[in-house]
């Protein structure tokens, strides 16, 4: 935490975050894929996209597969990064859109533990402030990546409702938590979801970095919340049908895939109100 702050903090250049996370998270350049966006003099920009890919994203812009791709990896991360800042504002009892601060160490919680441990609690919003800032890392890096081409299909100004199991208003940290929880868990099978449909080594390469921090994500939040992870889980708040890339080969009882369809339908009307 103390290294994020210091980075944070940087008054010369704010960028260095964005510019850091990007070197160690996602392990690609941004020149790279800006070539294979078609930003440049790359060949991709005149290639069009292919009529499977126009139907497995439905509503997605992009004059390429690469873009529509890119596109909808962006979709995700811009909604993921929207929620863990309404979540780090109602846990740190802040306005909900207040903008993420430069400096971790202005946020403390204020609201009580409810079902997360004493003993985890504290490692908990510890979290919850750290995975703000790498969600806004990996929505900065694809936003500038695509430039004039970045178009995220999210729902304009909707504030999530944090509710408990029931369906009832919740505020504590354990709720708070939880409701973040099935959205990382969405968010993975997504990235898995498109895989078919990346053909550029870049884009594949950015998509795998950003997929293995989600997966990180989502078992830091699972450990801190106790939840069951075992085989063949149905997680409620993921969106189903949930499938198996191919289970007569290579069976994976733990992660399945979404297809980008559905994850799309969610995103525009299960999360926010």
């Amino acid at each position: 935490m103390k290294d994020l702050d210091i980075t944070m903090q940087n008054p010369a250049d704010r960028r260095t975050f964005l510019q850091r996370m990007t070197a160690a998270g996602l392990g690609v350049s941004a020149a790279a894929l800006l070539a294979g966006c078609g930003t440049g003099n790359s060949s991709s920009a005149t290639i069009g996209v292919s009529a499977a890919v126009r139907s497995a994203f439905p509503g997605v812009s992009g004059s390429s597969d690469n873009i529509v791709v890119l596109n909808y990896a962006l979709t995700l991360e811009t909604l993921e990064a929207y929620l863990y800042l309404l979540a780090l504002n109602a846990a740190s009892g802040l306005a909900p859109t207040t903008p993420l601060n430069v400096s971790s160490s202005v946020y403390a919680q204020t609201v009580s533990n409810g079902s997360v441990s004493s003993s985890l609690a504290a490692a908990g919003y510890l979290y919850l402030v750290e995975f703000a800032y790498v969600e806004a890392a990996h929505r900065d890096f694809l936003k500038n990546t695509l430039g004039a081409n970045a178009n995220p299909v999210v729902p304009s100004d909707g504030i999530y409702k944090f509710a408990t199991s029931s369906g009832t208003p919740g505020s504590d940290l354990g709720t708070i938590l939880a409701n973040v929880y099935p959205l990382e868990e969405t968010g993975t099978r997504a990235y898995l979801g498109a895989v078919p449909y990346i053909t550029d080594n870049n884009t594949a390469q950015t998509a795998a970095t950003i997929y293995s921090t989600e997966c990180r994500h989502s078992a830091a939040l699972a450990y801190i919340l106790g939840m069951d992870i075992g085989p063949n889980r149905l997680i409620p708040g993921v969106p189903t049908p949930e499938q198996e890339v191919a289970p007569e080969i290579a069976p994976n009882i733990f992660e399945k895939f979404l297809a980008p369809s559905v994850v799309l339908t969610a995103a525009s009307s299960a999360y926010f109100a």
